[in-house]
């Protein structure tokens, strides 16, 4: 087959929708993380390149001054980007100290990664197939609307 050029945001939105699909359908959740999550990432990435703030990003400066307050000391940055991609590194990194289990509710880290991948698509300016049936299972199911 012959190589082309590919779209990192394209596919990322592509990873996304199918994240979405799997999600709503209760197949996979860590293949829905996964999905969700490399989407997260590179819509993330293009909008730092743009000068636009990710999701992680903005969920970071809203919690940062409230762990000070609670704690008495900074929030560091990638402490928190690693608590929040927990379950998702777990899913992608397997090292000679790692056990082979770890615990983690799938359906919520799940529906987590998907909410920030949606968010950043959206910060984007971008359509995200599949998200108005997203977002009603949300506020059925997480919000209780």
């Amino acid at each position: 087959m012959p190589t082309r050029i590919c779209n990192r945001v394209d596919l990322a939105f592509e990873q996304l929708e199918a994240a979405i699909r799997l999600f709503l359908d209760d197949k996979s959740y860590a293949a829905v993380i996964t999905l969700a999550g490399a989407a997260e990432r590179v819509l993330g990435q293009a909008l730092r390149r743009a000068g636009k703030e990710a999701c992680l990003d903005w969920s970071f400066g809203e919690t940062a001054p409230v762990h000070l307050v609670l704690h008495g000391e900074p929030l560091n940055k990638k402490v928190y980007a690693d608590a929040q991609n927990r379950v998702s590194n777990a899913l992608r990194h397997f090292d000679a100290s790692d056990s082979p289990d770890f615990e983690a509710d799938l359906d919520e880290a799940a529906c987590w990664m998907l909410v920030r991948a949606c968010e950043n698509g959206h910060r984007l300016g971008r359509v995200v197939q599949g998200y108005d049936e997203f977002d009603a299972w949300f506020m059925e199911h997480v919000v209780g609307m």
